[in-house]
């Protein structure tokens, strides 16, 4: 058996409309400069706290009330400003007809995570979903792709069909570097919200430009 996780943003939904327009709304209440387009488009996948501190020079008190308008904004109307991109559902459907199990590893706070899969009706086709619990200091992909790992061990531990291989499936270098990290083979969509040139020097081991590559590179990685 093998395990596919996904990265949500950029990856399995479009979902830069709703952030950005989220980013900049709470820019414009702390009276912060919005930054140009191609930086904006950084926010999209790490934790926001470390993107306002890191692209808009804030401090950990900025960050923090900026954070708090860009959630303000993002769970009324931004978190459905958002769509799945075209054959995600018919490729998740595929790797369950090929008894794969399917989980998601995102930095986006898992409630949140949750309901989006739940709405566009992605969730009856996921084992797992992880996402980030600041509270409990889990924000790093790293952290969070640990933690869905640990929860497919304990969902087959006993079982007769052990997880023999991982998939991590993402759009940013943070993806691809926590695959390696977590010995998962790393597969970087360039559909998503990387630029090239990331997801070139994160050295993935795949490089899909569709769903449908996703599905064909682990068919035959994993012969699935």
């Amino acid at each position: 058996m093998i395990a596919v996780l996904f990265d949500l943003d950029g990856t399995l939904t479009d979902s830069k409309p709703g952030i950005l327009n989220s980013v900049k709304y709470a820019l414009e209440k702390t009276h912060h400069p919005i930054p140009d387009e191609k930086t904006l488009q950084l926010f999209i996948g790490p934790p926001l706290l470390h993107s306002f501190k890191e692209h808009c020079h804030m401090t950990d008190q900025e960050a923090d009330e900026t954070y708090s308008f860009f959630h303000e904004r993002y769970i009324s109307k931004g978190m459905f400003e958002n769509e799945p991109y075209p054959h995600i559902k018919e490729m998740l459907s595929s790797f369950r007809q090929g008894k794969a199990y399917i989980g998601v590893a995102t930095a986006k706070p898992e409630v949140e995570a949750i309901e989006i899969l739940k709405h566009y009706d992605l969730a009856p086709m996921i084992d797992i979903i992880k996402g980030a619990h600041p509270k409990e200091g889990v924000v790093e992909k790293y952290d969070i792709l640990q933690s869905a790992l640990n929860a497919f061990q304990a969902m087959t531990d006993g079982g007769k069909k052990k997880i023999t291989r991982y998939y991590m499936v993402g759009d940013r270098k943070y993806d691809i570097e926590a695959a390696k990290r977590l010995q998962c083979r790393a597969l970087a969509v360039t559909y998503g919200y990387g630029f090239p040139e990331e997801l070139e020097a994160a050295k993935p081991d795949y490089m899909c430009h569709s769903p449908e590559d996703i599905l064909l590179n682990v068919a035959v990685d994993g012969l699935l």
